[in-house]
């Protein structure tokens, strides 16, 4: 039976349990340091605390510790490597080559996004050194994958919801020449997001814009054909993301992957148990800056959002009257004091709003709002599905039947869960006859079935007994808790933690990827790794060496196929030529290798 698993994002510990409850089959978080997210670091206790919690549904937690590393770094990070294997984590999620040349504890290893893992070589390599699983680049199409699939056997894991780079993962040198913060480090300052001015090409000419900026990825409607192309972890973005988004967008994708599983006989889920929401899931209520499929099918140009960066929501109409602070909007949407709106000002700048009541057809805000009839509003805040997805909690559970059998000192409780664990305790209490002899019963029927805020559901109790006797509530109550607490500590102990060695080798780097700075190469273990692999020079990381020869960025986002100024769609453009772009502190050129179908941005100052 083939398992596939939904991997849910964890800022820290309370965000891991979330996604658990709401069905994550596996979640991420980051390492006390050394993680691509710098701002989610968590401590080792908080990691084994979300490991234990994980582990009851048999789901997994993997840690990533997925920066470059400098050479005085190495010994910290092998250290919390250790740490981390100690605290239960199931795998590593890491970037630096240099890690598979230390002394790490025997703990699978995950090949991070920003290892630019774009072809069949690079996965195939990759899974040769002796990674467990590999991310997949978020810019491949679904026929890239399936060929992928068709020549690797590792696990393959693909990024289907969230904030998408704009540039290659691990391959981005924009912030840190820009701003000296690194994405390879973690500290990426977002250079995309920024308000950029455009120089060269005519459909845009003095505008500015918001060129590099992406909407978000939602691949909802392709995961049934990834899970026949053969992915196995599907995994969502958002480590610096709030519980509600954690919540929302793994309820989402659990509801789709759980039917696509319904329609494969041959597929199952990774972890144990089902949920049951009180607030139906809707990725549009929560963060995004709209939504886009990216290159799943096909390169298409609908992929920035030059308007805004920002958080927009669900559209809900346009305005029809204006009075003040109150408006009448066309919309079937029920909005709600407190909600928040959004609109594009007469400057072209989102602008937000607050609802401050509601009546009849009319909305007061509070504030005025200039701006023409017809104008096109979104809701970004809904206070009352917010308060729904707040209030879930143990919204999971493991269903389990119980039978409770007289026996001569007393009684005992059998419970036996859905996956055929099970669990005993016996009781000796002296017998007196009961009574009420169906009262009794049914007082142990129901006090036996209330499991709390426990991982099970009773679904059945059975009694067996030849002389009806009186037990009192609270001795159910506590053969009933010593009971769960067994049952739960017989699984934990059946969690099987999948342990795997890295054993060097000396098989050769793929030839057809570039020995320069985007390597990533900033320590001698790294350099080390390499060596061993036939790259005998390898250049600095551009973090210990600004190498401007390199392109800052590379994408298959083009802006000019996102613009119709392709020459390869238009005719009448003889070739594409190099256009600049502006923001304000910094010029670059940037360039395009329409061969391969990709932009390259550089320093202006490289020539």
């Amino acid at each position: 039976m083939t398992t596939v698993e939904l991997l849910s994002p964890a800022k820290n510990v309370n965000c891991g349990i979330a996604a658990i409850d709401h069905g994550a089959d596996a979640v991420y978080i980051g390492a006390p340091a050394f993680g691509a997210r710098s701002a989610a670091a968590n401590s080792i206790d908080d990691i084994a605390k979300l490991v234990e919690y994980a582990h009851a549904y048999f789901a997994k937690v993997y840690v990533a510790l997925n920066t470059i590393l400098f050479n005085h770094e190495i010994d910290k990070a092998v250290e919390i490597a250790h740490l981390v294997y100690n605290a239960g984590a199931d795998a590593l999620i890491i970037q630096d080559m240099g890690l598979l040349e230390c002394n790490l504890p025997p703990i699978p290893l995950h090949a991070s996004t920003q290892m630019h893992t774009t072809t069949v070589e690079k996965v195939s390599f990759l899974e040769h050194v002796g990674f467990s699983q590999v991310v997949l680049a978020r810019e491949l199409s679904l026929e890239q994958i399936q060929t992928i699939r068709k020549n690797t056997q590792v696990p393959l894991e693909v990024f289907i919801h969230g904030a998408l780079c704009i540039c290659y993962s691990g391959q981005c040198y924009m912030s840190a020449y820009a701003t000296g913060r690194s994405g390879n480090r973690g500290e990426c300052s977002q250079m995309c997001r920024h308000l950029y001015s455009i120089e060269g090409l005519p459909t845009e000419k003095n505008t500015q814009a918001f060129y590099l900026s992406p909407k978000d990825l939602s691949l909802q409607h392709h995961i049934g054909a990834l899970i026949d192309a053969g992915v196995h972890s599907f995994k969502i973005e958002g480590r610096l993301k709030d519980e509600i988004y954690v919540k929302n967008c793994t309820a989402f994708y659990r509801k789709i992957i759980d039917y696509e599983i319904s329609q494969r006989t041959h597929i199952q889920k990774s972890s144990h148990g089902a949920q049951t929401f009180t607030f139906t899931p809707d990725i549009n209520k929560t963060f995004s800056r709209q939504f886009t499929d990216y290159y799943i099918q096909k390169k298409q140009n609908t992929i920035a959002n030059f308007d805004t960066p920002k958080s927009q929501g669900e559209y809900i109409g346009r305005i029809s009257k204006i009075q003040g602070k109150k408006i009448c909007i066309e919309t079937n949407v029920a909005l709600r004091n407190g909600d928040g709106l959004c609109f594009f000002n007469s400057a072209g700048e989102l602008s937000g709003v607050r609802v401050n009541s509601v009546t009849d057809n009319y909305i007061e805000l509070t504030e005025n709002v200039n701006v023409p009839i017809g104008t096109r509003i979104w809701r970004n805040l809904s206070v009352q599905f917010e308060k729904q997805v707040e209030q879930s909690n143990h919204c999971r559970y493991i269903e389990a039947s119980i039978q409770f059998q007289e026996n001569p000192q007393g009684y005992t409780v059998f419970i036996t869960d859905e996956y055929g664990y099970e669990a005993f305790v016996e009781r000796i209490i002296v017998k007196y006859p009961a009574v009420q002899v169906e009262k009794m019963k049914k007082s142990i029927q129901q006090q036996l079935s209330k499991t709390g805020q426990s991982n099970f559901k009773i679904t059945h109790v059975s009694i067996d007994w030849h002389t009806p006797f009186f037990i009192q509530i609270a001795e159910l109550n506590e053969a009933r808790r010593l009971l769960i607490q067994q049952l739960q500590t017989v699984r934990l102990e059946a969690y099987v933690r999948i342990e795997k060695t890295i054993i060097p080798n000396a098989i050769p780097f793929p030839l057809n990827v570039p020995i320069d700075a985007r390597l990533n190469v900033s320590n001698v273990y790294a350099q080390a790794f390499y060596k061993r692999h036939g790259i005998h020079i390898t250049p600095q990381a551009f973090e210990l060496q600004k190498d401007n020869s390199i392109p800052l960025m590379t994408t298959k986002y083009c802006i000019r196929f996102e613009t119709g100024n392709c020459p390869k769609q238009n005719n009448n453009i003889i070739a594409a030529e190099p256009i600049h772009l502006k923001d304000n502190k910094h010029r670059y050129r940037v360039e395009f290798n329409c061969k391969r179908c990709e932009m390259l941005i550089f320093s202006e100052t490289e020539r």
